[in-house]
C-alpha cells in the first residue's frame, strides 16, 4: 500500500514542483513608477541642497550672459543658458527644456538685496537670482535624458522671485504632468514681498528608459519659471548593481536546491 501510495503521490508532488520551478522562471515584472513628489520646502540655506546619493547632473538656468556655475553645499550646478531671440527649445548635456509654440525667456535678475535672500550665501543667491520661464502657453517640459533603466533617481528643482519684477512671478508654480503620482505646487516668493524666497521639491521615479520628463504650469495663467534643478542616482550606481548581483546569485542557489527537492521526491 505504501508503495502504491507514493507511486500515487510522485507526479502531483513532480508536477507541483515544476510549477513552482515555472512560477520562478516566469517573474511578473511590474512597471516602473513614475516621478512621486514630496511637500514643498521653503528655501531657507545651503543646507537645502540635496547630497543623497550620486550626482548625476545639476543646473542653474538663465539668460545668455548668465548665470556662472555655482557650487552650493558641495553640489556644482553647471550653466544652462536660454538663448536670446524665439526659442522654443533649448539643450544643455542631458537636459532639455522646451515650450511650444510660444517663447522660453530668461531673466538674470531674481535675486535681491532684501532680506531674507540677502541672508543667504552668495553661491545660493547666485543659484537663486537667476531663471528660465515660460511665454503663452504657460507651460514649461523637461526632459531628463541620460538615464539608467532600473536606476531609481532623485530630482530636486527650485522656482524663486526675490526681486518680484512683475506680478506674472509672484504665484504658484505647480508641477501637472501626467507622469507624477502627484502634482506639488511651489510658491516663487512666500512673502509676495522684495526680498522674499521661493521654493523647492524633492520627488522621486525609477527610470524605465533613458528619459524622464515632467512639466511646469503656472495655474493662475501667469509664467512658470524655473530657477535651478539637480538629478541624483540613488543608492549610488555600483552599490545598485551589487544588490542586482546578490539577489540574482541567492535566487539562482534556491532554485538549484527546489530542483535537488524535486529530484529525490522522484
Amino acid at each position: 500500500m505504501a508503495t502504491s501510495l507514493s507511486a500515487f503521490l510522485r507526479p502531483g508532488f513532480s508536477a507541483l514542483c515544476a510549477a513552482a520551478l515555472v512560477a520562478v522562471t516566469m517573474p511578473v515584472v511590474a512597471a516602473p513608477p513614475p516621478i512621486t513628489w514630496g511637500s514643498p520646502q521653503t528655501v531657507s540655506g545651503d543646507s537645502d541642497v540635496d547630497t543623497t546619493g550620486t550626482l548625476l547632473y545639476a543646473f542653474t538656468f538663465g539668460g545668455t550672459a548668465s548665470p556662472p556655475s555655482t557650487t552650493v553645499n558641495g553640489v556644482t550646478f553647471s550653466p544652462f543658458r536660454i538663448p536670446g531671440g524665439i526659442v522654443t527649445s533649448a539643450t544643455v548635456g542631458n537636459v532639455t527644456i522646451s515650450e511650444s509654440p510660444g517663447n522660453l525667456l530668461a531673466y538674470n535678475t531674481f535675486g535681491s538685496a532684501s532680506a531674507p535672500f540677502s541672508g543667504l550665501s552668495s553661491s545660493y543667491q547666485s543659484l537663486l537670482g537667476t531663471g528660465a520661464y515660460a511665454d503663452v502657453p504657460n507651460t514649461i517640459t523637461v526632459a531628463l535624458n541620460g538615464l539608467t533603466s532600473g536606476q531609481e533617481y532623485r530630482l530636486q528643482w527650485w522656482t524663486n522671485d526675490s526681486a518680484k519684477l512683475t506680478g506674472a512671478f509672484g504665484g504658484s508654480f505647480t508641477n501637472t504632468t501626467a507622469s507624477a503620482v502627484n502634482s506639488v505646487t511651489l510658491d516663487a516668493n512666500v512673502t509676495n514681498v522684495v526680498g522674499g524666497v521661493g521654493q523647492f521639491a524633492i520627488g522621486t521615479f525609477t527610470a524605465s528608459g533613458t528619459t524622464q520628463a515632467f512639466s511646469l504650469t503656472e495655474p493662475s495663467g501667469n509664467n512658470p519659471l524655473i530657477n535651478a534643478l539637480q538629478v541624483r542616482a540613488v543608492p549610488e550606481p555600483a552599490m545598485s548593481a551589487l544588490a542586482v548581483a546578490a539577489a540574482s546569485a541567492g535566487w539562482m542557489l534556491w532554485r538549484r536546491r527546489q530542483k535537488a527537492v524535486c529530484t529525490r521526491s522522484e
